[in-house]
């Protein structure tokens, strides 16, 4: 199948999927503890086709004739399907489905930018071996570490509407909010340990991290770790969490933006250089 037609087939499926969970949550319906109801495992399936064409279309958009094209919404469209991904196998065994609300609309929109809007990167002809291992790792860290983010803010929302008594169809679905925090940190936690891998595979694989089209992006990686890992001691040694948990995601994930696409942005979508 081409581009076009799996990118299309995706964002319905996609659509679809979330119209589903919206109707779930709009209804008057009991909060459901463990189990999948018929309709958790109609969302579901929809999911699972709207992930495997989303995947089929991320590789025949990257991977062309000339090469492989790592351009802006090549790559976004490829985040969005692993952040997709970990949600849906997430959701399996955690009650975090309300976040298909949040992440399919993205991945519907990451996916029609790559299928129609051109692309200006220069494809690469061939990656070795350990070059390939440090992309897909960097990859899965910033997807899981944009899980978190987006986590983060559905907890302090949860946290909010609790204080203020505000006990909607909506909230009667959603976990307990321990259960939504604990479920945000072990995120954090093995988005940090992916975060390290990618900072270590990139000092033994790639040729120069502080070269000058690297060096911004090796110093906010870095950067981004250790705003992470000052995150998890503050909440093992003073149990931070709310507003001040909240603060430090949000700015190490801005900053881990900068690293990922923030460069790639302004030279692509900006500059139109490569």
């Amino acid at each position: 199948m081409s581009v076009i037609i799996t990118g299309l087939i995706a964002s319905v499926l996609y659509a679809a999927s979330a119209w589903l969970q919206q109707r779930m949550l709009s209804a008057d319906l009991p909060a459901r503890a463990n189990d999948h109801s018929p309709a958790d495992k109609r969302i579901l399936l929809l999911a699972g086709l709207a992930l495997t064409d989303h995947l089929f279309n991320a590789v025949l958009a990257i991977h062309t004739p000339a090469g492989y094209d790592f351009g802006f919404f090549r790559v976004a469209s490829l985040f969005s399907w692993v952040m997709a991904l970990i949600v849906v196998l997430t959701s399996l065994r955690k009650p975090v489905a309300n976040l298909f609300l949040v992440l399919f609309p993205l991945a519907i929109v990451s996916i029609l930018c790559s299928t129609f809007l051109p692309s200006l990167y220069h494809p690469l002809p061939g990656l070795s071996s350990g070059v390939a291992l440090h992309s897909v790792l960097g990859i899965l860290a910033f997807s899981l570490l944009t899980v978190a983010a987006i986590q983060a803010l559905v907890v302090t929302w949860l946290s909010r509407e609790l204080k203020q008594h505000h006990f909607s169809n909506t909230l009667r679905h959603m976990p307990p909010l321990q259960s939504m925090e604990e479920l945000l940190f072990d995120i954090i936690k093995a988005g940090f340990i992916a975060l390290l891998a990618v900072i270590i595979s990139g000092f033994m694989f790639m040729e120069d991290m502080f070269a000058q089209h690297l060096a911004h992006k090796t110093i906010l990686t870095m950067v981004s770790f250790a705003v992470w890992g000052i995150l998890l001691w503050g909440r093992q040694r003073f149990g931070w969490r709310g507003k001040v948990a909240l603060r430090w995601i949000l700015g190490a994930f801005a900053v881990l933006i900068l690293a990922y696409f923030g460069s790639k942005f302004v030279l692509e979508i900006l500059l139109n250089r490569v």
